[in-house]
């Protein structure tokens, strides 16, 4: 029987959204007949396993295709990440922008701009943040949200899947009842995360999935799809996002992340 949906408000859309929420062998460590550290450490230490894998990742660079499913124009963007809060976004279709974040200020620009406009990295917003902190066409977004210390196994997984781990949110009050349920296929994986309302997975807030995987480096898996979907006013929406072109820890142009060489003096620090 389908879960129903829990009929979000459009806040809850740009909270689970996110702004860039962004690819088979086994990922066992030892030898092929290994268990998977993901499958075997213990619930609370497995987001920390997670994020050390991907801490690998120093910086990358690839296509964004997004689109919000059964209609609306496809956004088209292209993207180079790099760690220590270093982004250049450049949104090539329906409308140009482009957005430079050096780690302490962020720039952002659209076509009738005629200046940048500027913020500073620990004004934004913390989705806006945990979007250049985290690696595109990863899970890592979504698993920073949540309390490693609360996790706890699911006695029994629900197929396609091997292992499920429920966790709390990391700013829940005590008595919330909202849980996080984190998925991992049988590579150890994190497949899907959901978002429940309830400590019984009835009532659905918000869901996020990730396919198409691709070893970008030993044991380090990305992905070429994911999906995000939650409900607008009652009604179901589904945002579908490709990545093209994954690079990941080559050399990046020297000036990729400086505002003033992207966008000229009208960015230079004027502190």
């Amino acid at each position: 029987m389908a879960r129903p949906v829990y009929r979000a408000p459009a806040r809850e859309l740009l909270l689970a959204l996110g702004a860039f929420l962004f690819l088979g062998r086994s990922v066992c460590i030892a030898d092929e007949d290994a268990v998977c550290a993901e499958l075997s450490t213990p619930p609370t230490n497995l987001l920390a396993v997670v994020e050390k894998r991907y801490a690998a990742v120093t910086n990358l660079s690839c296509a964004v295709r997004r689109q919000v499913a059964g209609g609306g124009e496809e956004l088209l963007s292209r993207i180079a990440f790099a760690r220590g809060g270093r982004l250049n976004a450049e949104t090539l279709s329906p409308e140009p922008r482009q957005t430079v974040v050096d780690g302490t200020f962020a720039w952002t620009k659209g076509r009738m701009d005629r200046k940048p406009r500027r913020v500073a990295f620990d004004d934004q917003s913390p989705a806006q943040k945990a979007s250049v902190l985290c690696v595109p066409a990863s899970p890592e977004e979504a698993l920073r949200t949540l309390d490693p210390a609360t996790g706890a196994d699911l006695p029994s997984p629900a197929a396609p899947y091997v292992r499920q781990v429920v966790f709390r949110l990391l700013d829940a009050k005590p008595d919330a009842t909202g849980r996080a349920l984190v998925s991992l296929d049988e590579a150890g994986r994190v497949r899907a995360v959901e978002l429940f309302a309830d400590a019984d997975f009835r009532w659905r807030l918000a869901s996020y999935a990730w396919d198409a995987p691709v070893e970008v480096l030993p044991g380090v898996w990305l992905f070429g799809r994911s999906s995000a979907e939650t409900a607008v006013n009652g009604t179901p929406v589904t945002l579908a996002t490709r990545f093209d072109n994954l690079r990941v820890n080559q050399d990046l142009a020297p000036d990729v992340f400086d505002a003033e060489k992207v966008f000229g003096k009208a960015a230079k620090d004027k502190r």
